[in-house]
């Protein structure tokens, strides 16, 4: 009985009390309300612990955290035997939270952690490492009213509670039943089957770097996504990804769950495997992607999850890190990232990346309402990314205002009860992956992607623009390492097209469009220019090369541009080639390279260009302490030996 009767002591402030509840946040009261639900925080240490009397179903469960949206004074008075319970809060008047019994604290100049923890009835949890002054601390006291008591009294520079919260997929999920699909990459008014022919020239952007460096791009670029998991066995990701983890299940194996659909499609518009002969293309096709799970199956989230994930990603060198997730649309609240991860961001997006700064990008929000609301998007430090029709327009479900920066091609939405994704159908929807079978969007109906449920025809929403753009960031850096976050937001605003019916202001800003939809072929070319690398002869706009969407046959001496199982020594595609002019069908004619502008090639020497326009001869490069080959001529006249193939590398 002491140990109810001490709960009942520690919670009559809980329960019974009117007092106005806040807490402190970077300086600024965050007002609080007791509302519905509960936390309980197991303190058991027995062989029994974490096993729940009366078979009590909870929302959710972390380590020995679990929620309830309802108790019984029954249910309160038997857990209260085995740990501590707290309620549930609304925040600002709106948002519902659940406290976690942790803490954020800002601490200066400790040299001991734990003894400092210790000496103030707390636990120390962790560092987070990219934000430095900041640790995670547990009390078995009200965290609320703990925190405020570290501020007030100056115990702490700063002090919040950690809450679980609600973080939602910026996509909409669709209840309804490959390149040449994927008008978001290459749209030339041709596809009768989109309702317009805009796009972010992504496929442009590969001939560019086929042209400048000899591959499609991205090899050096390490793209961190986060999101509720990946289908790390996908035929379409086979040597695409680099270790990753999953802040869910805590382990190193981020696999989606059984609600988890989303993240593989993400991962697909980002970074897709390309030019393989099967399924789609990402947009940055050898961009080296990260996978960072968190939970995000409509039941909250621990907001410590979210550090931990961008901790990780630093960690693991991320140069870019995708977010299309964020808080829940149409709430009508505005709802904030804590200070810790406030101030992990700025530090990652300061100095990440050597101290050139990693990018971070955001998913703006698909609720058709102001950007404002939406502290993680519309935070400083990060790009906020917005949705764009195959004709050019605002989604209208794509969230606007002034923290927006630029948009990228998604689906279009019918929606007949106005803007965001209510009652809508999808509208040139974006073919991306799926979940191997049945376990994703598409269950294995051809009318929703393709027969085996490997893809699917509906993704979209600033979940699907989010990634889009992530990638052509990662085009970007390939094409000039050495810019730093600030320098790639400059490409995009000056490069970006002044899509839709709106006015842009003296700075090129619209509230609508940011400062329009990215253009992947004039931003790569823009960060050529900056490397100092003659671009001149590279026109964005043309027409793109396609060359067999499978492999060379043997002694194939010039693809006609489409596959035929006989496909053994096509007419030549390039007629052109030799006249000197690199035309649109062509990454070369006639003319010569340093080296040490293609990718995989030794540093020294001059490269020519192939006798069929369409590859780089790098005989003539060799590395330090060498000499040019034997094989090449003083005048690195390209020497063409037998059975070569005339075939570069194919876009699909």
């Amino acid at each position: 009985m002491k140990k109810i009767a001490l709960f009942f002591m520690v919670l009559l402030p809980f329960f019974v009390s009117a007092e106005s509840l806040f807490y402190y946040s970077n300086g600024k009261k965050i007002p609080l309300a007791e509302t519905s639900g509960y936390t309980f925080i197991d303190g058991r240490v027995t062989k029994n612990a974490n096993a729940l009397p009366k078979n009590l179903k909870f929302m959710l469960r972390h380590e020995n955290i679990f929620l309830f949206e309802k108790l019984t004074d029954a249910n309160i008075k038997e857990l209260s035997q085995y740990g501590h319970i707290l309620p549930a809060y609304k925040r600002n008047g709106g948002e519902k939270v659940y406290a976690s019994g942790m803490m954020f604290v800002k601490i200066q100049n400790v040299s001991d952690i734990e003894k400092w923890c210790e000496s103030k009835g707390l636990s120390f949890v962790k560092k987070f490492k990219y934000a430095p002054d900041w640790y995670l601390v547990k009390t078995t006291e009200n965290p609320i009213k703990k925190s405020v008591e570290l501020v007030e009294k100056k115990i702490a520079a700063q002090a919040e509670p950690s809450f679980f919260m609600n973080f939602e997929k910026r996509t909409y999920i669709p209840n309804d039943t490959l390149f040449a699909n994927q008008w978001h990459l290459y749209n030339d008014g041709t596809n009768t089957a989109v309702t317009g022919s805009d796009s972010t020239h992504v496929a442009e952007a590969w001939d560019v770097m086929l042209k400048i460096k000899g591959e499609l791009g991205g090899s050096t670029v390490k793209l961190a996504i986060i999101d509720d998991g990946f289908d790390l066995t996908h035929e379409d990701f086979q040597g695409r990804f680099l270790a990753g983890h999953d802040f869910a299940d805590g382990d190193d194996m981020p696999n989606p769950g059984a609600q988890d659909m989303h993240g593989t499609s993400v991962a697909g518009v980002a970074g897709g495997a390309t030019d393989n002969g099967i399924g789609i293309a990402g947009a940055c096709p050898n961009c080296q992607l990260i996978p960072i799970r968190m939970r995000m199956s409509g039941i909250t989230s621990l907001d410590a999850s979210a550090i931990e994930a961008f901790d990780w990603a630093a960690n693991a060198g991320a140069d870019i890190i995708s977010n299309s997730w964020g808080p829940a649309d149409n709430s009508g609240q505005t709802v904030d990232m804590n200070q810790t991860l406030k101030d992990l961001v700025a530090n990652i997006a300061t100095t990440g990346r050597n101290g050139l700064g990693t990018i971070i990008l955001f998913a703006a929000g698909n609720g058709g309402e102001s950007i404002e609301t939406d502290g993680y998007a519309s935070n400083p430090n990060v790009f906020a990314i917005g949705a764009t029709k195959a004709d050019g327009l605002r989604a209208s479900y794509s969230d606007f205002g002034n923290p927006l920066d630029f948009m990228a091609s998604s689906c279009d939405l019918d929606s007949s009860g106005g803007d965001g994704w209510a009652g809508g159908s999808y509208i040139d929807g974006i073919w991306t992956t799926d979940n191997m079978g049945s376990s994703g969007y598409n269950a294995g109906n051809e009318a929703d992607g393709d027969a085996l449920g490997n893809y699917t025809n509906s993704f979209g929403g600033t979940s699907s623009a989010c990634p889009l753009a992530a990638g052509i960031t990662g085009l970007v850096l390939f094409a000039n390492p050495n810019l730093s976050k600030d320098q790639v937001y400059e490409i995009f605003k000056e490069t970006s097209d002044k899509t839709g019916a709106d006015t842009y202001d003296g700075n090129g800003f619209s509230m609508n469009y940011g400062y329009g939809r990215i253009n992947a072929c004039k931003a790569v070319k823009r960060a050529f220019e900056l490397a100092e690398t003659d671009v001149s002869a590279i026109e964005c706009g043309g027409a793109i090369n396609q060359s067999d969407p499978v492999n060379p046959d043997p002694g194939d001496t010039g693809d006609t541009g489409s596959h035929d199982p006989a496909d053994t020594g096509d007419t030549s595609a390039n007629p052109l080639c030799g006249n000197g002019t690199i035309d649109a069908n062509e990454i070369c004619d006639g003319n010569s390279l340093p080296c040490d502008q293609l990718a995989g090639a030794p540093k020294n020497g001059t490269a020519v260009c192939g006798t069929d326009c369409m590859s780089w001869d790098k005989s003539g490069c060799y590395n330090d302490g060498e000499g040019p080959s034997a094989d090449v001529p003083e005048d690195n006249t390209p020497v063409v030996k037998d059975g070569s193939s005339g075939c570069a590398l194919t876009l699909i």
